[in-house]
Formats: structure tokens, C-alpha cells, sequence
């Protein structure tokens, strides 16, 4: 997500995706997405990036590559109100002039 800063409130009590969120398990599909397809505009800017990690198989998200057109995206879907608690780990790197904060977040689903 290009020129966002992840709010104090997310980070203390994380948030909940009341649609499918498609994410994916490509570190640079990840940054072309945030990009908008290229750097050129956010030069000296700043983006944010949700690094998803499932402490169980059961809070995994679908892999819809077998079945996608674009299979090289490695897409993974959680369902419809997924709940992200931030882990409190962050970090950042900069790519193409444009710096990525990285928040990595737990992510969990009724099932």
C-alpha cells in the first residue's frame, strides 16, 4: 500500500478484512502491487507491507495457484473476516528508492 503509515490503533489491537483478501507468498508481486506497477512516482516515498505468518496450518490461507491464470503471483486467499494481530515485529528495506515498512501480523479465521 503506497504513501501509508500503519495506524497506532492497528498496531495495538490489529484488525479484522471484512472482504476475501487475496495476499501473496511473492516477495516481489508483493512490491510490484504496492508500486502501482512502477517506482517512478514514489521516489523518495514510502510503503506498507503486511507480512502474514500462520502459526498453524489451520490460520493458512488458500494457494489458488494451481488454479489461477497468473500463477507466478502465488496468490494465497483468507476468507471474508480475517483477523490480523500484529506481532510486533517490524522492519524496513528500501527497493528502487521507495522505502517498505514491514509489519508482520498473525492472521485467524472462525472456522
Amino acid at each position: 500500500m503506497a504513501n501509508l503509515d500503519v495506524a497506532d490503533a492497528f498496531l495495538a489491537e490489529g484488525g479484522t478484512e471484512f472482504a476475501p483478501m487475496s495476499t501473496t507468498s511473492s516477495l516481489e508481486v508483493a512490491i510490484a502491487y504496492a508500486l502501482g506497477g512502477g517506482s517512478g512516482g514514489l521516489r523518495g516515498r514510502r510503503a506498507l507491507l503486511f507480512k502474514l505468518r500462520a502459526n498453524s496450518f489451520i490460520d493458512r490461507g488458500a494457494d489458488l495457484s494451481y488454479c489461477s491464470c497468473f500463477a507466478a503471483e502465488a496468490e494465497v486467499c483468507y476468507p471474508p473476516l480475517t483477523f490480523l494481530a500484529p506481532s510486533g515485529r517490524r522492519e524496513a528495506f528500501e527497493h528502487g528508492g521507495v522505502t517498505f515498512e514491514v509489519v508482520e501480523v498473525l492472521p485467524s479465521f472462525s472456522s
